[in-house]
């Protein structure tokens, strides 16, 4: 037989092959074609080999796929042979079938066009012509029959069985568009007459199927759970789970809701079979099983299973920004479909293919070679007269086949290739005693992918992205440490050390959730409540009413604490003040559109305010920011140390006005021309010790001083100032001593001292200073005349610290406001309007957690001094506002956040001070024009007998304050 002659074998030597003349060029051919190009898409041919040495041929290039280093992905189909067939008129039509398959779409068939008759010409050496050739000198008598569509599914799906496997280094070909078409077409509904449920029946069928093996999921579990909470629980989630899966997958199955189920979507507007008649993806499979399709179309059938097959390539092959799979698909795959007598389906499969693309006006991205193999009969099979001798494969313009734009393919689908591009070549291979070797050099093999396609490039890009990415959120929500709920509100924050730094004005984040501090968590959600209502009523109010932010800056965690210890009173007593003031613009009248509405930023500075340059950074940027409340000032910082004053110096610049409440330290206004403080400075308190202490005739001063934990007297401006001024006032007093105390001093030597012992530290080692008197003096030879400076009011607020004290021991301390108890504020109530004002807002309830001062005269309540201190700051603040506004806006001029400036609302408040001055809770406010130090301001003495009991109220014994008369300052003892 011919085709022996043609025997496929190695050489032994160097790699080479023997092949009928031409197979090396051929194979170079095809190297060409499978090349995809970096842009656009290749016109790609389908290739048609017949002749004696076919087989030959395809055994070369089977070997040549196989043997590359980067395979192209590839496939060799074999059809079934039927030699046993009646072939009364089979050579006939092996010789003839290459002139008799012709257009196959039926008269009328959408998309189809005849092939011009005058484009069958032949160039000379070459059979090329000059228009489309679906395939060769056509005859249009060949309809698809439903037997061929039958043998076309069977083919196409050992196709994808064969490129599915990853063998090519490329990613894998996945074909989930095909495989919906093949799993309709092998279904059958029962012809039962219920035809009303074939879609519910086609529906659960589709989900069993694309579900596969895997088991569908118990929620047996979860329903037991829930109905261990109530019955009436689990019969309603057994209900959801028996009706929303099932609903949801007919919805993504439907194919009509943009952005779910793409592949059911691509279903319903591809052309074939008229999809939108069916309604939804269901409907369309419905008339392609068993028994429905005979009444579809035979060619639309075969057709959707030709675009379906082509479409899972396209989208493989799909190249963008995000579609790196694309990008490393840098060869088309090449499919050998083996063809014999008995069989029509691989020339169908190719003339197919030709009319989807025309049709479509879509690429096709697989290489398509169908080879004939032809059996010796008694006479030689002759070549077609438009095929080309595989000796004559270079005469070949292989740029015929370049890269095209299927865009201006898909505008002008009935338009024709351009010139010299065939739609599919047809080559020859005749009986000949010749061989060609094939060098090992000859090897169809896939182009190294781009550079930036490939994983490690993909990944580290990823990385590269992900990691600023995760970065900036993880820093958004605050993580590690500080998550918050995004997009809940003004929230900024960092974990820093373990505290959480930053700003916020809602619920989404609220700092120190600590056991122990829930008084603390919970004024700082009453702040941000109003903070809502305030922003409600300004909007009811037709924005007319000044709307305005005001920033606490504290320090809210860090501290080391005890179980259940209430580490943070004097912050959470400043917060309460606020949130006073706060109210009081919430409650003024509807149609008083003068006094403003507070918005209240809590800005946390850490530990010892450590981190207050983090915190003043963000309050800066927030402050940048165009808002209809804008920030015109800052209510703190709260501890007076070299951090605070970097603070101060830090709002200086950014233009922000601070009020201290209770900052002391001397000459902390330097730090900024925009500072001023509620309490007085250090050295009236130093006046006031040493006045007392002439008046009781005490001799002596032992002055024990301390910094507070991992901090120093360079860094503690607050003690630092308060030693220079005590020994400026008690200068040239007999015994005067100053010593830095630290835990396991001994202090034998003050046991039944009878001058002053006088502590001028922080509060937070007061109870081991006191621990230390207790141990040495055995609770009995207290030092007469102990006394403590105005930070130990921080001590006073924390009842855990309180009980740990000694109980017979009587200590006096330094008041900066006098207003610690109720008491002390209704008797300064009865004649001031500001003090019955602030009296009225502390007891009303719902507003503190407790509310304040609600029992008769006598009653011993303590109220906190920290809270006059921060509402007289806020309210300064506020008043201002409320002056400013009612000069630069013309009623009824709605309000606008550009009206206001936090460099005016300070000047404003010298402005009123120059007309004599802020009437305040805790007294009138009155500064010197080059300080930011009130003058003065009233300083109390209050004695305790017995430390421990909480309920004890403390008694004012001394003060100092503008008592004389016409205001001057002097200093008095408590009227009988």
């Amino acid at each position: 037989m011919a085709e022996n002659h043609y025997a496929f074998r190695q050489a032994a030597d160097n790699g080479m092959l023997d092949g009928p003349p031409g197979t090396g060029e051929f194979l170079r051919l095809v190297q060409s074609l499978v090349k995809r190009p970096r842009r656009g898409e290749r016109w790609l041919p389908s290739l048609a080999i017949g002749g004696p040495g076919a087989r030959a041929v395809q055994a070369a290039l089977k070997s040549r796929l196989g043997e590359a280093a980067r395979p192209v992905p590839h496939c060799v189909v074999p059809l079934p042979d039927a030699d046993d067939r009646p072939d009364g008129s089979g050579d006939h039509r092996e010789a003839n079938d290459d002139h008799s398959d012709g257009g196959i779409a039926r008269a009328g068939a959408p998309g189809h066009s005849r092939p011009d008759p005058a484009g069958d010409a032949r160039e000379p050496g070459t059979g090329s012509g000059t228009a489309l050739l679906p395939d060769g000198a056509a005859r249009a008598d060949h309809a698809v029959g439903h037997q061929d569509a039958d043998a076309l599914r069977d083919l196409l799906a050992q196709i994808c069985h064969g490129l599915a496997p990853q063998r090519s280094g490329q990613p894998r070909l996945r074909f989930r568009h095909f495989s919906l078409v093949n799993w309709a077409m092998g279904e059958r509904l029962a012809n039962d007459g219920r035809h009303d449920r074939h879609r519910t029946e086609l529906a659960g069928r589709l989900r069993d199927f694309l579900r596969g093996t895997r088991p569908a999921a118990d929620h047996g579990g979860i329903g037991t759970g829930i109905g261990a909470l109530h019955p009436l629980l689990q019969l309603l989630w057994s209900g959801l789970i028996l009706l929303v899966p099932p609903a949801l997958f007919r919805v993504v199955a439907s194919g009509r809701v943009p952005g779910l189920g793409r592949g059911y979507w691509w279903f319903m507007r591809q052309p074939y079979l008229r999809p939108e008649l069916s309604g939804d993806f269901l409907g369309l499979a419905e008339r392609l099983t068993v028994g429905y399709r005979a009444e579809e179309p035979a060619d639309h059938v075969a057709k959707l299973l030709v675009h379906a097959f082509l479409e899972d390539l396209r989208r493989a092959f799909r190249r963008g920004p995000c579609r790196w799979r694309g990008w490393r698909h840098t060869a088309y795959p090449v499919v050998v479909v083996q063809g014999t007598r008995a069989t029509d389906a691989g020339r169908t499969l190719l003339r197919l293919v030709e009319q989807v693309r025309e049709e479509t006006g879509r690429p096709v991205p697989v290489l398509l070679v169908h080879v004939d193999h032809r059996h010796s009969g008694d006479r030689e099979p002759s070549a077609p007269a438009d095929a080309l001798n595989m000796r004559d494969v270079p005469a070949i313009g292989h740029t015929q086949w370049a890269p095209v734009s299927y865009s201006s393919r898909l505008r002008r689908r009935r338009s024709v290739p351009p010139a010299r591009v065939r739609a599919q070549r047809r080559f020859w291979v005749d009986d000949s005693t010749e061989t060609e070797r094939v060098p090992a050099s000859v090897v169809v093999t896939a182009p190294v992918p781009p550079w930036f396609s490939r994983r490690v490039v993909i990944l580290a890009a990823c990385l590269a992205l992900l990691v600023p990415t995760a970065a900036w959120s993880g820093y958004q929500l605050g993580l590690p440490g500080c998550p918050h709920r995004p997009l809940a509100g003004e929230v900024t924050v960092r974990d820093v050390g373990g505290q959480c730094i930053g700003i916020s004005d809602a619920r989404a984040l609220t700092f120190n959730d600590e056991p122990g501090q829930e008084r603390l968590h919970d004024i700082q959600q009453r702040i941000f409540a109003q903070n809502r209502d305030a922003e409600d009523l300004w909007e009811r109010g037709g924005r007319r009413r000044p709307y305005a932010t005001i920033v606490y800056l504290g320090t809210l965690t860090g501290r080391a604490t005890r179980r259940g210890e209430e580490a943070y009173a004097a912050e959470r007593e400043g917060l309460e003040g606020m949130a006073v003031a706060q109210h009081i613009g919430l409650r003024a009248p509807v149609n008083n559109f003068s006094v403003p509405l507070l918005r209240i930023v809590i800005a946390n500075a850490g530990f010892q305010m450590k981190h207050a340059d983090i915190a003043v950074d963000m309050i800066a940027e927030l402050a940048r920011q165009e808002s209809d409340a804008p920030v015109v000032g800052v209510v703190g910082p709260v501890e007076s140390r070299r951090a605070s004053a970097a603070a101060l110096r830090q709002l200086n610049q950014v233009g922000l006005p601070a009020i201290a409440p209770a900052l002391s330290a001397d000459h902390l206004d330097k730090n900024s021309a925009l500072y001023l403080q509620i309490a007085p400075p250090n050295r009236d308190q130093a006046r006031l010790v040493a006045d007392y202490a002439r008046r009781k005739g005490w001799k002596g001063l032992h002055v024990y001083a301390t910094y507070g934990e991992g901090s120093s007297r360079e860094d503690d401006l607050y003690v630092a100032t308060l030693l220079e001024d005590l020994r400026s006032e008690f200068k040239g007093t007999h015994d005067l001593t100053f010593r830095d105390w630290h835990s396991g001093l001994p202090m034998a030597r003050e046991c039944g001292y009878q001058g002053m012992l006088f502590f001028a530290g922080r509060w937070s080692e007061y109870g081991d200073f006191l621990h230390g008197l207790a141990k040495d003096c055995r609770n009995q030879h207290w030092p007469r005349h102990l006394v403590a400076d105005d930070s130990v009011n921080r001590f006073m607020a924390n009842p855990t610290l309180r009980e740990a004290a000694p109980d017979n021991l009587t200590m006096l301390y330094v008041s900066k406001s006098g207003l610690a108890t109720c008491e002390a504020l209704r008797r300064r109530s009865g004649s001031d309007a500001v003090a019955s004002q602030f009296l009225a807002a502390v007891g009303r309830p719902g507003l503190l957690r407790s509310a304040r001062c609600v029992h008769g005269p006598g009653a011993q309540e303590w109220l906190g001094e920290h809270v006059g201190l921060a509402y007289d700051a806020t309210m300064l603040l506020a008043q201002a506002v409320e002056q400013l506004a009612g000069r630069v806006r013309v009623w009824p001029q709605r309000w606008e956040g550009r009206m206001l400036d936090p460099a005016a609302v300070h000047t404003e408040i010298l402005r009123q001070n120059q007309a004599g001055g802020w009437p305040g809770v805790t007294g009138h406010l009155v500064y010197p024009p080059d300080s930011g130090e009130p003058v003065g301001k009233p300083l109390s003495l209050l004695r305790v007998d017995r430390i421990p009991s909480v309920k004890e109220m403390p008694t004012e014994v001394f003060s100092c304050g503008p008592y004389g008369r016409h205001g001057q300052h002097t200093c008095r003892e408590p009227r009988a």
